[in-house]
């Protein structure tokens, strides 16, 4: 009936344009496709180039690579390139990071890796989301170190949560382990800051889930890293609960370590865990078997100067050897007291080879501070005139770096000790100088030892001042002098009472006793 349509021109007509026009459509579309296919055969090339470069840690150049692909128009249609390409991004500032300008690339890396977390999200791609999550993780991790510790930590934790249901045992048993151990770090890191007990019990929590996955056979670096962190994480819930049961357990790990970074194999990794080993004894030493743990804390951090030589390790060395110095010092209180009071001015002396005032100040001073400890030592058994004397001139040396303003608690501490020695020279020069300066110096330490912000020391230190004044009592103003000799103990007595520090108690009680004795002579 309607055949005669098909012969009409206009039918004709409008069937070959639409024939056309479908034609060409499909051509255009052949050659999008052919365009974008392209364009992506090209993207993956110059990102496989980067990735390679990145591998070789040529890290700049990559990043400039990943940088120039990521202004391509093209790549908004591809994704899963845009994000993989963001990421790698992330890791190129990351590793930049840990050379330079710490802070600024880690911002970088952070904004790359949620700009890519934005593009691949746990629906579409859950294992690379699962590896961008741990990787945001470590870059927040680092950065608490820099800045805003707690902030980052917490963000840090968040990342590696959002990644475990992903990257589980069961699915993903080594970055199951992977994310336990960096969650162990963050816990760690989390435990100097606040709630120590907790925070230490999560980190040791986490790195004994990694360990059941990092065995010595299987994983043996890996493995001795691990048992390395869960050594700190002891010595440091040691601080505040079972002391001895949890040093005993740093040391078991860092022994453990030591199973696979041996001096042959790993000698700076060897090196780093006898220092924390030499650590842990001498926290060990306070609580039993002093001498022996004294001496093991000297055999860990000699081992130790063994790889950290002066020339190829100078920082390192000079820290060790401040380090043993300050143990031969505590060792000297126990037995030999001459000789390792020599052995520990001589580790000092060594130390004092690298560290000066100019290049290493903060080491400077702190090795200042124990050289005074070791000649007061010294001083009480051999020519304590001389020693007392060169006790004093290395104090006033580490005063020229530990500033009140700058390092408070390092002055107090070091003004603290140098009235002690200007107190032992009052026995042997009872002149004006010496006693207006051990008062001096205890009068500053007081200004950072307070009551409220550090008891213990604001109690000894008041003591350290009452006998000051009840000595000056001998030479003049006795009866004004043994007033504020009485005051300055009884202030002490304030936070050290009987039933909290009863030996303290007795002893200023005694030295108050001394002081009225003398006011009724």
């Amino acid at each position: 009936m309607f055949r005669w349509l098909w012969k009409h021109p206009l039918v004709i007509t409008i069937i070959g344009g639409t024939i056309v026009f479908y034609i060409a459509l499909l051509h255009g579309y052949i050659k999008n496709y052919r365009q974008n296919r392209r364009n992506k055969v090209e993207l993956i090339a110059k990102m496989r180039n980067a990735d390679e470069l990145l591998r070789k840690n040529l890290t700049e150049d990559a990043l400039d690579i990943y940088k120039t692909i990521l202004t391509r128009p093209s790549l908004v249609k591809h994704p899963e390139l845009h994000a993989r390409i963001k990421h790698q991004e992330g890791i190129c500032y990351y590793t930049l990071a840990q050379k330079t300008h710490k802070e600024d690339n880690l911002t970088r890396a952070i904004r790359a890796y949620e700009e890519a977390l934005k593009i691949c999200t746990r629906k579409k791609d859950q294992t690379q989301y699962a590896t961008i999550q741990n990787n945001l993780g470590l870059a927040y991790w680092m950065l608490a170190g820099v800045r805003d510790k707690e902030d980052n930590l917490t963000r840090a934790i968040r990342a590696y949560e959002e990644a475990l249901p992903i990257h589980n045992l069961k699915d993903y048993p080594f970055e199951y382990a992977q994310i336990q151990n960096n969650l162990g770090n963050v816990y760690g890191a989390f435990s100097e800051v606040r709630n120590k007990e907790y925070n230490a019990t999560k980190a040791i929590r986490a790195y004994q889930k990694a360990l059941k996955i990092y065995t010595s056979e299987k994983y043996p670096k890996t493995y001795a890293t691990t048992q390395t962190n869960l050594g700190t994480v002891y010595t440091g819930l040691a601080k505040v609960r079972d002391k001895e049961e949890n040093l005993t357990l740093a040391i078991r790990s860092h022994q453990e370590a030591l199973t696979v970074y041996t001096l042959e194999k790993n000698p700076t990794m060897y090196a780093t865990i006898q220092i924390n080993l030499g650590a842990v004894y001498i926290d060990l030493a306070g609580v039993r078997d002093k001498e022996g743990n004294l001496t093991r804390a000297i055999r860990a951090y000699e081992e130790a100067i063994e790889v950290y030589t002066s020339k190829d390790y100078p920082l390192d060395y000079a820290s060790t050897q401040n380090n043993l110095g300050a143990t031969y010092r505590t060792l000297a209180e126990v037995r030999d007291k001459k000789q390792n009071a020599i052995k520990a001015i001589q580790a000092f002396g060594e130390a004092l080879t690298v560290c000066t005032s100019k290049n290493y100040p903060l080491e400077y001073a702190r090795t200042k501070n124990n050289l005074g400890n070791a000649y007061a030592t010294l001083a009480e058994v051999q020519s304590k005139q001389e020693n007392l004397t060169r006790a004093v001139q290395a104090y006033e040396q580490a005063l020229k770096i530990y500033t009140v303003k700058k390092y408070p608690l390092n002055y107090a501490q070091t003004q603290n000790n140098l009235g002690n020695a200007y107190g032992a020279l009052v026995e042997i020069q009872s002149n004006e100088k010496n006693f207006s300066r051990t008062i001096e110096a205890y009068e500053e330490a007081l200004k950072i030892y307070t009551r409220k912000k550090h008891p213990i020391m604001y109690a000894m230190t008041k003591n350290n001042l009452g006998i000051a004044y009840r000595r000056l009592a001998k030479v003049r103003d006795r009866e004004e002098n043994l007033i504020k000799a009485i005051q300055a103990f009884k202030e002490a007595l304030t936070v050290l009472s009987s039933d909290h520090y009863p030996l303290y108690y007795e002893k200023i009680i005694l030295n108050i006793d001394k002081a009225k004795r003398m006011m009724e002579e």
